[in-house]
């Protein structure tokens, strides 16, 4: 079993009731594995809009550094960048910035860097901070439902993510019924950014 299998785990199972369980799961765990710097790996991703029976899919890559926060890179059909910090929230293309979003000056903005750097970097406290959640665990795999807490400045009404040795997929379902399911694939996990990654996050 990877690292990043293992902080999946160990990240998850913490957030599901059955405390005296997950504890002692976790301990063992957390004996064995440590949480990576950085982790990155390739997506694909399906919206639904509500209404709307057409889908909209998109692949690309990610990557995810605990102090620089989530750079999401859409290849296919359009290029474009997004990346998440503490600062904010800016997204971009080939030619230029589309949209950059100051955390300081907008509520949503800080939640939804909350969100996306609680998920991607395995902040627990984070998570339940924000969320009310409940889950399950199997021979199969695990899986986590998150309802926010703050429903009034939240675009999401519920956070499904689940998986087996490592996040599989996540799918969120706004508050107009929109669908967006991601899939994960080829996790892995770094000690640091190599060059052109660290350039990305300028």
């Amino acid at each position: 079993m990877s690292k990043v299998a293992k902080w999946s785990i160990a990240l998850f199972l913490a957030m599901i009731p059955g405390l005296t369980y997950a504890e002692s799961l976790i301990n063992q765990i957390q004996g064995l594995a440590t949480v990576a710097p950085t982790v990155r790996g390739k997506f694909s991703q399906t919206k639904v809009l509500s209404g709307v029976s057409k889908k909209l899919n998109s692949e690309g890559f990610f990557i995810v550094d605990r102090n620089k926060g989530v750079l999401w890179v859409t290849e296919k059909p359009i290029y474009q960048t997004l990346k998440v910090s503490s600062a904010g929230i800016r997204i971009s293309n080939k030619t230029g910035v589309l949209m950059n979003l100051d955390a300081r000056n907008e509520p949503s903005v800080k939640y939804i860097n909350e969100l996306v750097l609680a998920i991607f970097s395995g902040d627990m406290g984070a998570l339940e901070k924000l969320f009310n959640y409940s889950g399950d665990i199997t021979s199969k795999g695990w899986s986590l439902d998150l309802t926010p807490k703050n429903t009034s400045s939240v675009p999401f009404k519920k956070i499904s993510i689940s998986g087996d040795k490592a996040i599989g997929s996540i799918a969120f379902i706004s508050k107009e019924g929109d669908l967006t399911e991601i899939s994960f694939a080829d996790v892995r996990p770094a000690s640091i950014l190599n060059k052109d990654e660290a350039l990305q996050f300028q």
